[in-house]
């Protein structure tokens, strides 16, 4: 199980780069089209689906029912099922409360799910358990970025940008 879930993470890791690069040029348009459109009181449309940097974040485990939870979700959330994947993570997490992979991972799927709220504290609880890992936090703040986004909370993405710039090349 461990191999799969190395196997899986190195496999994203390659998509890393150009995820970064296209959710940068993401947060600088909606940057830019927020301050055009400053005297607008209608929120844009949320966006279907998110892109996030998923490599270089490695959690290591030694067990099995972690790894066949993780694995589960992951294939849950491949075939676009999110109700299986957040259910095994949340199985996960009643494992494991303390995992932060684990919540980052339902901070994404329930941000694609158009739940920024949720998507938010999810990532913040990561936060909270990611210690030094800091392509996890910054992985983290684009996910809360763009769920203060999607709520319309400027100062927010101000802050959370401040964030993700912060941890982006450490």
């Amino acid at each position: 199980m461990r191999q799969e879930i190395i196997q899986s993470l190195m496999q994203m890791n390659m998509k890393s780069a150009l995820n970064v690069f296209v959710m940068s040029v993401a947060m600088l348009s909606v940057g830019c089209a927020s301050l055009q459109q400053e005297q607008q009181t209608t929120p844009t449309p949320p966006v279907n689906s998110v892109t996030l940097p998923e490599g270089s974040i490695r959690y290591d485990t030694d067990d099995a029912r972690i790894a066949q939870l993780w694995s589960a979700a992951e294939q849950a959330r491949i075939e676009e099922n999110t109700d299986l994947a957040l259910q095994r993570l949340f199985e996960a997490l009643e494992l494991s409360p303390q995992n932060s992979l684990i919540w980052s991972r339902a901070a994404e799927i329930q941000l694609n799910n158009q739940q920024a709220s949720l998507a938010e504290n999810f990532a913040m609880k990561s936060n909270t358990f990611a210690g030094e890992n800091a392509s996890l936090l910054h992985r983290n703040w684009l996910i809360i970025e763009h769920a203060r986004s999607l709520r319309g909370d400027l100062l927010g993405v101000r802050s959370a940008h401040k964030k993700v710039q912060e941890y982006q090349y450490r």
